[in-house]
């Protein structure tokens, strides 16, 4: 009997099912297609093979050209012991033969009902002592769920099919040119970021209607991997780009549903940037919805006061902090515990704060406006300003927005701040957005010791400890004693 796994969401827990279903019912060719499904969306090399006239298949059912990695497909319908090890030794022999020197990893998939007997790890095992320079591996249908799992919503829908109740979440097969056409004209590519909690898909399609999602909804939630500020944001710098990237000319719109720490909000409008085009969306916690009230309700609410701004020009270098209070105030002896003496102090603030201030669309076109003209006056009137202190107490709707408002090379360094009532010190550093070109010490005081810098072209740098990162970043200098720094 399966066990039902915990912690999946409805839609995962629905293709889980599904997969697992098609394992047990399919035929040895069903699952060998399963499986190259699977693969080809997993890992763009896969290639797959087919028996072709008198030389067969040459004893390889997917192949990894590049990475020298042969797979071979076992799914009986009936399991023999010994027809599995003689299975075992004549592809493996076969597959070393036939492709010589370029086999590096031999890969056995197999789906079996009720687990492998005993002899055939141990055949695998002698196996790797007669061919020791091949890696000799095994997956199971189990490691090909893992595999599954692994892919973006869309892809795991177009192998598995959309699951019940969330058909109008994906793309799927067999679309209608006019299909196509309503979904260029009204789809949002989906960007869900549910760190702090999950986020309901069928009230986030709901919230667009009329509109309709184009394609499964992208999540930006490394999950367990990491609680670090600074890897999530260099994970969730990776998805954006990747997303960005794949909406090309044809669809750069995209709707954003954020339950985020603030710092991870606003990197998220960082990346996305005022050149494409973005919807926020806020969960209203009185209607449990994501769907906006009527634009009427929240006029008066719109206004927001602007304080603090310079009159006069300010020479040399210096600091500015910018509080903006929305849902509760920020406090000036609170920000002035970790930014410098002497720092010009801009606030942004609705007449009174509440944490359900933000009621329509036109409350967040007020808010980037207003911190557009700030930036815009300390840039006139603070022209030394080395760094921009943000400290945020509002939606996470409304953080996202701010982030697009940032310009990294007209604006200085912003330094982003994580809040916790039950620390002495209620707000730490965390992130720093800044240009790709700044180098060099930018604080000249000391900072969360051994926090490291990165950024959208570089790479992760602990202290002065390089961290291993994928080959399409590169590190920049780091400082010590300062918060992530994030580049565009």
């Amino acid at each position: 009997m399966t066990t039902t796994p915990q912690g999946y969401d409805p839609v995962t827990l629905n293709h889980y099912l599904w997969f697992k279903n098609r394992c047990h019912e399919c035929s040895a060719a069903d699952f060998q297609s399963l499986f190259e499904a699977i693969m080809k969306r997993a890992k763009p090399g896969f290639m797959q093979v087919r028996p072709y006239g008198s030389i067969g298949d040459r004893k390889c059912d997917g192949l990894l050209f590049g990475g020298g990695t042969v797979y071979q497909v076992y799914s009986p319908d009936e399991f023999r012991q010994a027809d599995l090890l003689k299975k075992i030794s004549e592809d493996l022999d076969g597959a070393v033969k036939h492709w010589k020197g370029q086999v590096r990893e031999w890969v056995f998939v197999y789906n079996v009902r009720r687990g492998l007997a005993p002899d055939v790890p141990r055949v695998l095992g002698e196996k790797r002592s007669e061919y020791p320079g091949i890696e000799i591996e095994s997956i199971s249908n189990d490691g090909l769920w893992e595999i599954a799992r692994s892919l973006s919503l869309q892809q795991r829908a177009e192998v598995l099919g959309p699951p019940t109740g969330y058909e109008a979440l994906f793309l799927a097969p067999g679309l209608l040119p006019t299909q196509v056409s309503r979904l260029l004209e009204h789809g949002w590519l989906v960007l869900v970021q549910d760190v702090l909690s999950p986020i309901n898909l069928r009230s986030v399609v709901d919230a667009l209607k009329p509109d309709l999602p184009f394609g499964g909804p992208i999540h930006l939630n490394p999950g367990g991997a990491t609680t670090d500020f600074e890897q999530m944001a260099v994970w969730q710098r990776q998805v954006v780009e990747g997303a960005i990237a794949n909406a090309g000319h044809h669809l750069p719109r995209f709707a954003v549903f954020s339950l985020a720490p603030i710092p991870l909000a606003i990197q998220l409008g960082f990346l996305l940037s005022d050149r494409v085009e973005v919807r926020c969306f806020q969960f209203d916690r009185d209607r449990r919805s994501w769907t906006w009230r009527p634009a009427q309700v929240a006029c008066a609410r719109s206004r927001l006061r602007v304080a603090g701004i310079p009159a006069d020009t300010i020479p040399g270098p210096c600091e500015v902090v910018v509080r903006i209070s929305l849902s509760a105030s920020v406090l000036p002896e609170d920000t002035r515990l970790i930014c410098p003496s002497g720092a010009i102090e801009i606030d942004i603030s609705a007449q009174r704060p509440n944490v359900t201030w933000l009621k329509t669309p036109a409350q967040l076109s007020t808010l980037g406006t207003r911190f557009r003209e700030v930036l815009a006056a300390v840039r006139r009137t603070v022209p030394g300003c080395t760094a921009l202190h943000l400290f945020y107490a509002g939606p996470t709707g409304g953080a996202v927005v701010l982030g697009q408002q940032i310009n990294p090379r007209m604006d200085p360094p912003v330094v982003l701040y994580q809040y916790s009532r039950q620390k002495t010190v209620r707000h730490q550093p965390v992130l720093t957005l800044a240009d790709c070109s700044s180098k060099g010490a930018l604080f000249s005081t000391a900072r969360r010791p051994g926090s490291g810098a990165y950024s959208r072209e570089g790479a992760v740098v602990q202290g002065a400890t390089r961290l291993t990162l994928p080959a399409s970043t590169r590190t920049e200098p780091a400082g010590a004693g300062r918060p992530g720094i994030f580049t565009r």
